[in-house]
């Protein structure tokens, strides 16, 4: 696992779809004014799009000159602390998974981001990490490795899988949004590091029959006969309930 600090044309593009969700869409923004309250009272006094992504594209280009020095510095920081856990985090997930690793999974890249979201890419093997703290730097990263070896055994189970359907707003990948508090929460992974994972709220505060959806799957992940077995009943009970799941 290698940390580097990325570009902004590497990371605008994600911070400026964040920044104007469409209709319908969960709306990232708030996370990110949070951190920037200077572009959020920038932004209300643009209404024209393209100068809207404009003075976007100046301010996080500033930002990110500015903070070059103290971005480098964490990258360093980050790398030593991971450097720490990455063995036997990523034994840990193989086992969880029942899955080894793949050849092309010996150097993944995380960039450090300005960005408090931090999507990855399942295809080129690489996931952002916001580069503000330590903690959540080892949280995400854990996190979106889960993702890269659970589509390697997903594929095994599910050959058909189109890789597009890895990503939102497609069925496949809502489910892997829902599992990674049930399955980072196994002992196996929480002996190796102590964090209380979640999914996202929006899947943790959603009920079918007034039963919370994640209580279904935690359910069959306790009483799988393995992994394979653990994914084919979590994707019938999706594909069962696609119509509310859906309305997410």
């Amino acid at each position: 696992m290698e940390f580097r600090v990325g570009s902004i044309k590497e990371i605008f593009d994600h911070l400026h779809f964040f920044l104007n969700p469409k209709a319908g869409k969960w709306d990232w923004s708030k996370q990110i004014y949070k951190h920037y309250p200077d572009l959020e009272t920038k932004l209300q006094k643009v209404k024209d799009k393209k100068e809207r992504k404009a003075v976007e594209y100046q301010f996080f280009t500033e930002e990110l000159a500015n903070k070059k020095q103290e971005l480098e510095i964490q990258k360093e920081l980050f790398q030593k602390e991971w450097d720490k856990l990455n063995n036997e985090v990523m034994l840990a997930l193989s086992k969880v998974l029942e899955q080894d690793w793949p050849e092309k999974d010996k150097l993944m890249i995380a960039r450090l981001s300005l960005s408090p979201i931090c999507p990855r890419y399942i295809k080129q093997r690489i996931f952002d990490v916001f580069y503000k703290e330590k903690e959540y730097m080892k949280g995400v990263t854990i996190h979106e490795l889960l993702h890269f070896i659970y589509f390697e055994k997903w594929k095994k189970v599910f050959p058909k899988t189109k890789e597009k359907e890895f990503n939102s707003p497609h069925l496949v990948w809502k489910l892997s949004e829902m599992v990674p508090e049930i399955l980072l929460n196994d002992k196996r992974i929480q002996e190796v590091f102590k964090y209380h994972f979640k999914s996202y709220k929006e899947y943790r505060k959603f009920k079918l029959n007034n039963k919370p959806l994640l209580e279904y799957l935690q359910e069959f992940y306790n009483e799988r006969k393995d992994f394979s077995d653990f994914l084919i009943k979590s994707w019938d009970f999706i594909n069962k309930h696609k119509k509310e799941i859906n309305s997410i």
